[in-house]
């Protein structure tokens, strides 16, 4: 029987209470005899909470309330969970604790904080809180055993954001998991280099932890547990009736993360789709809810598009210039430098003669973006072949998403007309070859 891979976020986990009702949701899929795996995050709000300690830390201020908020934090949820004897989990998460108070003197010493840095200090969070769910499961009738995914997700070290190694990681979580009895709570988020240095794999890289283990063993559903009745239509923030989605596919799931729906980690969706596994995003508040399912193709009953998400505050780089006509490989040379600096554009937009091409980004990007490219054509700019790099800021941007959008005429006039009755000036317009995106 293949495994079924469980992933909680935070807000699932982030009391004591909390853990309680993942423990129902775990205990009614044992009892349904389905092998599982468990994926979890950092109980809600600790990863924010170090991150505020390392920097803090590295700019040589006092962090003894910080730190010590953090380790109370952990505590109660501890002598909630544990009433009766807690004095064993405790002796182990204060091992961690002086672990990290370690690095927070080296912080302190260094006043430096780099991404390597910064990626070995959020690691604490995913071995808090699996050590405790694995604990609690243990001594309440489910044998279960922490599993640091370092140990098994091989990556580069592009740290903050590492590209996973995916067959010699699979390769190595099949082997682990072999004669394995106990319910694995593993570590999301994390993986580590050859050298066994930590790496992260991006905020809500937890999502992309269970696929890479659903991936590895094959797993018949990945199910992705957190605090909204799977992926809405739109921002009910925003769009007061927004309904779940029943059923999209992959790249419907992709393209609407990407342009800023936060329900699942866009590069979540390549290993499952690789191994064709449907991910199943569900409430943990409202388990009976169906949620979303994601998988390779669905029916299309109508509908054109599926759902609208957006992000706000983003800025506008624009680069152009007569010049850029005649120069080749004007594209590669733009987007190497920016991969260079590791920034990551939202969307680009082209003129045909190549005139001007402009990409959205997130703010802090800017600046480093503007020094990349200056330093890249500063012989085109110095010949005017370019001109100087304009930057529009304070913007949103649309995207408007549906497998139902290909090969159906009048989409973009309906996406432009209805933003133009509502005084809406379009800036860039980006659409891929697949149509199922209008941005």
């Amino acid at each position: 029987m293949k495994v079924k891979i469980l992933k909680f976020g935070g807000s699932s986990i982030s009391n004591a209470d909390r853990i309680r009702n993942v423990e129902g949701i775990i205990r009614q899929k044992l009892n349904e005899n389905e092998p599982l795996a468990v994926v979890v995050s950092a109980h809600g709000g600790v990863t924010n909470k170090l991150v505020t300690l390392a920097e803090s830390a590295a700019k040589g201020q006092d962090v003894s309330s910080l730190f010590q908020d953090l380790k109370e934090h952990h505590i109660r949820i501890i002598e909630v969970l544990f009433p009766k004897d807690y004095k064993a989990i405790r002796s182990q998460i204060e091992l961690y604790f002086d672990e990290l108070q370690n690095d927070i003197s080296f912080l302190s010493s260094e006043k430096k904080l780099s991404s390597q840095s910064l990626d070995k200090f959020l690691s604490f969070g995913e071995l808090f809180s699996t050590l405790i769910l694995a604990e609690y499961f243990s001594q309440n009738g489910i044998p279960a055993e922490q599993l640091d995914a370092r140990d098994v997700v091989l990556t580069d070290d592009h740290y903050g954001y590492a590209y996973v190694h995916y067959q010699r990681s699979y390769n190595r979580i099949r082997s682990y998991f072999k004669g394995r009895a106990k319910l694995q709570i593993i570590t999301g988020f994390l993986g580590a280099t050859e050298s066994g240095e930590t790496t992260t794999l991006g905020r809500s890289g937890s999502d992309y932890s269970a696929s890479i283990f659903g991936a590895a063993l094959n797993a018949s559903f990945i199910e992705i547990w957190t605090d909204v009745d799977g992926i809405l239509s739109a921002d009910p923030n925003i769009v007061t009736d927004a309904k779940t989605i029943p059923n999209l596919t992959y790249e419907e799931a992709m393209e609407l993360a990407h342009a800023g729906a936060r329900v699942i980690f866009p590069p979540t969706m390549i290993p499952a789709k690789y191994k064709q596994i449907p991910i199943v995003i569900k409430n943990t508040f409202n388990p009976e809810h169906p949620g979303s399912l994601i998988k390779q193709t669905r029916k299309v009953n109508g509908e054109k598009a599926v759902g609208i998400s957006s992000i706000s505050d983003i800025s506008l780089l624009r680069l152009q210039g007569a010049g850029m006509v005649s120069i080749h490989g004007i594209n590669g040379r733009i987007f190497s430098a920016l991969a260079r600096k590791k920034i990551s554009v939202l969307l680009v937009s082209q003129a045909f003669s190549e005139h001007a091409t402009c990409f959205a980004l997130n703010p802090l990007m800017v600046k480093k973006a503007v020094n990349a490219l200056e330093v890249e054509f500063a012989v085109e700019m110095k010949n005017r072949y370019i001109e100087p790099i304009r930057i529009e800021e304070n913007l949103s941007m649309v995207a408007v998403v549906g497998e139902g959008m290909r090969h159906t005429p009048g989409i973009s006039g309906t996406v432009f007309s209805t933003l133009g009755n509502q005084e809406v000036n379009i800036i860039a317009i980006a659409q891929g070859s697949s149509e199922r995106n209008i941005s």
